[in-house]
């Protein structure tokens, strides 16, 4: 029987509040608190006079603060956590304060020593004996002992090198890494670090911190940073264990919006469409291919060269017409989003904006207050400084000029920054090694402020690939930039999407395909293939690379990718509820193979598997020639969709077949998977008032069954805010006697809900029943060979029944 308390527990408690209460949980940056936190406090601690304090800022996130004497800790720019949900208690004497959560989590201060234990249940929990010395390169430190194993711990931001990052020391400081492999060691540091891990037993610890620093995740953890202020931390736990630390991640760092629809379908890219005959020629291919198409990304070609850059302009020789290609585009559904870059470059057409910056102070600069020189491999110029108000509101104008053209999202290039001297200083006093990781927050902050400013009931795409913890709150959809076109290449992808995701980055994702092309060896359709099969059940299926980057290039595998890009459609419905789910309680897309069981840290050796959800398993192939790989299967047990007659029992290991045309994919026993089965051009010809259930019972394992699909009209950014959305809970009861199918009456409405919809269950490995029953007329069909029953109800108003007497 599959248990979905988890999902069921949260629908059903936010189906019962208010669009108020409902908000608290999708933040806006900035939100102010509102109401007052509990606390304890101490103070003159030590031969320093510190100050400690313990703050609970929920029932589930605790805040502890430790500073000198004339400090006071800094505005956090990660966490943006609203105060005042703390229902607990509060017990102070002279000697000792202790915070009570009603859900266990117990912080206790020494007020003698500023010894701080925050214990949340068995092996959740750390000790802070309050010292915070400076080692010998004059970084500020501190060390936190975790009440339990300490034996694993996850997240980090973007790690590729092991999904378990126990044990080794985590560089802080953002790096662009081209060309990369699964071996390179490399990868240990890549572009969007993070202070946060997430323990299996189901806590997390974030430092409140972005400056360059370390990270050491032994017992005791030890951090030490650049930072020039005091240090605070924020401990988190969950009694529903990881999925449950999900959601107080993105409550402390923010929750992301819904994606545009179109974000979830095929995005065409390269490096680069250099001419708006090719882009539309493109265009026009996979359209003529049959292959749907939702959105192009156009590299450094849009506004002219490569030494262009920091132009911001469309070069009218390669782009003549470029609103009306835009526009027509846009009619065809495909949506363009289009890069720009950190850097304005002296040498090409982007003087003029140089020459307009420099004297106003907008770049970064040097000790004396000069522009800072940048050198990149295309040139040299001025480094935009984001923390400078002005130069904030230069690229928001030329942002909304460029958007009102036509343009429908953003891309972020370079943004670690991957150029960032040392020497520069920024407008808010931070040099370069103590801004570098927020730069890409800031950044995309400037365009998430934009949209909702100038277009609030647009949903907003912007590629990202540096910053730090809270970077998905403004939107960003980050990749794990120029890996190599290669099998090395391919191998750590899963990792990042891991480790980030349980970081709050639900929708990393990577340049399928491969970008950085070997010369010797620039095609590799084997490869292709595989990596497109990743692609298909990653948050977002967007083909990039210097060559050889679309399907249609690889005419051999047409009868392969051709079905594997209009499977990405079909899975529509279970994708948009993954991405509701992931607005509403900060699940990542991708989660580890362990995440439901009782001891997930049993599986983190496995990073070649994952879930795609709570009920689907996907186990692609990485490895050159292969046709068969083993598959580790977790708690419970699963289903192979490929062959539903093959049912495997959590623990056990099987060697599946796996030709090149197979991607092994396993559902969740009494798993319920909506589809939309008809063919699409792209997202815009999705109908919700059609879907088809794919059902998957075992025999002689019985029990109900649930799922909770997630309505929207797909277009408002404020459906969630304003409650404009609706939850249908479908469940499956199977007994010995027979199944019963139920579709719910929708919780919640929205203005354009269908009143009929047309819903068929194909339920899988089951034998010919002797009745099915339904009071909406139906239509059934029986495959003998294959062993499944359709049915089918037609335009009918939900509640639906339907009883099959086996």
């Amino acid at each position: 029987m599959i248990s979905m308390k988890f999902r069921i527990t949260a629908t059903t408690a936010i189906a019962m509040m208010s669009v108020t209460a409902f908000a608290s949980l999708v933040t806006e940056p900035d939100q102010k608190p509102s109401g007052p936190p509990q606390s304890v406090r101490a103070e003159n601690v030590g031969p320093e006079g510190r100050t400690v304090v313990v703050t609970a800022l929920t029932d589930d996130i605790f805040r502890v603060d430790n500073y000198l004497p004339g400090q006071q800790p800094p505005q956090s720019k990660t966490a943006v956590v609203r105060e005042g949900f703390f229902t607990g208690g509060l017990m102070e004497n002279p000697a000792m304060g202790v915070l009570t959560s009603p859900n266990g989590t117990v912080a206790t201060l020494d007020k003698r020593t500023g010894a701080v234990t925050i214990t949340a249940g068995k092996g959740k929990g750390i000790y802070d004996n309050g010292e915070r010395p400076t080692d010998a390169s004059g970084r500020k430190t501190f060390s936190l002992s975790p009440i339990g194993s300490g034996d694993a711990f996850y997240g980090g931001g973007e790690r590729g090198y092991s999904l378990n990052l126990a044990g080794d020391t985590l560089v802080m400081y953002n790096r662009q890494n081209y060309g990369y492999t699964g071996n390179d060691p490399r990868i240990r540091q890549m572009n969007i670090t993070m202070p946060l891990l997430v323990a299996p037993e189901g806590y997390g610890i974030m430092v409140d911190d972005y400056a360059a620093a370390e990270m050491v995740t032994s017992n005791p953890l030890t951090y030490s940073s650049e930072s020039p202020g005091s240090l605070s931390y924020y401990f988190f736990a969950s009694p529903e264990g990881m999925p449950g630390v999900a959601r107080q991640v993105a409550d402390l760092t923010g929750h992301q919006e819904l994606p545009p629809f179109w974000s979830l379908g095929y995005i065409s890219s390269k490096y680069g469409y250099r001419t708006e005959a090719e882009t539309l020629g493109v265009a026009d291919t996979l359209r003529r291919e049959g292959y749907p198409l939702d959105g192009m990304v156009l590299d450094l070609y849009w506004y002219g060269k490569e030494q262009d850059m920091g132009r911001l302009a469309w070069d009218p020789d390669q782009w003549p017409t470029y609103r009306k290609m835009l526009a027509d585009l846009k009619q065809r559904g495909v949506n363009m989003v289009a890069i720009s870059q950190p850097y304005v470059l002296r040498n090409g057409r982007g003087i003029d904006n140089y020459e307009y910056l420099a004297p106003r102070g907008m770049f970064g600069k040097d000790s004396v207050g000069n522009v800072k020189e940048v050198k990149i491999w295309v040139g040299e110029g001025g480094m935009l400084d984001v923390s400078n108000p002005e130069t904030r509101q230069w690229l928001r104008e030329r942002y909304k000029a460029l958007t009102d053209s036509g343009m429908t999202g953003w891309w972020g290039d370079l943004g670690e920054p991957e150029v960032h001297p040392e020497g520069m200083y920024h407008h808010n006093g931070l040099t370069t090694r103590q801004y570098h990781n927020l730069y890409g927050n800031d950044w995309s902050r400037i365009i998430y402020d934009l949209f909702k400013e100038e277009y609030p009931d647009t949903r907003l795409m912007t590629l990202m690939r540096g910053g730090t913890a809270g970077l998905q709150r403004f939107s960003v959809f980050p990749w794990s930039t120029d890996v190599s076109r290669s099998w090395g290449g391919l191998e750590p992808q899963i990792r990042i999407m891991l480790n980030s995701g349980l970081s709050g980055l639900g929708y990393m994702s990577h340049d399928v395909g491969g970008f950085a092309v070997d010369p010797a060896n620039p095609v590799d359709p084997e490869l292709y293939v595989r990596w497109c099969q990743l692609g298909l059940f990653s948050p977002i299926l967007r083909t990039h690379a210097q060559q050889y980057a679309e399907p249609y290039k690889y005419p051999e595998h047409r009868d392969i990718l051709l079905p594997l890009i209009k499977e990405r459609y079909r899975w529509l419905p279970y994708n948009y509820t993954l991405a509701a789910d992931n607005s509403r309680f900060g699940l990542p897309l991708v989660r580890p193979l362990g995440y439901y069981d009782e001891d997930p840290a049993l599986l983190d050796t496995i990073s070649d598997q994952y879930l795609w959800g709570r009920d689907v398993m996907v186990a692609p192939v990485l490895t050159q020639g292969a046709t068969s790989r083993k598959v580790v299967f977790p708690s419970g047990t699963w289903v192979d969709i490929n062959n539903p007659a093959n049912i495997h029992k959590g623990g056990s290991e099987a060697v599946v077949d796996a030709p090149l045309s197979v991607l092994p994919l396993f559902a969740r026993a009494g798993a319920l998977l909506p589809k939309a089965d008809y063919k699409m051009r792209n997202t815009g010809d999705y109908d919700p008032s059609r879907y088809t259930i794919d059902y998957y019972p075992v025999e002689g394992e019985y029990g109900q069954t649930s799922y909770t699909l997630f309505e929207d009209n797909r277009l408002s950014a404020q459906s969630l805010m304003k409650g404009e959305y609706a939850l249908i809970d479908i469940t499956a009861d199977n007994t010995a006697d027979g199944i019963l199918l139920k579709v719910a009456k929708p919780q919640m409405t929205y203005k354009e809900m269908p009143a009929r919809r047309t819903l068929t269950f194909v339920i899988h490995n089951v034998s010919r029943p002797a009745k099915v029953t339904s009071a909406a007329k139906i239509k059934q069909s029986y495959d003998k060979k294959t062993r499944t029953l359709t049915v089918t109800a037609s335009s009918v108003e939900l509640p639906l029944e339907i009883n099959i007497a086996k």
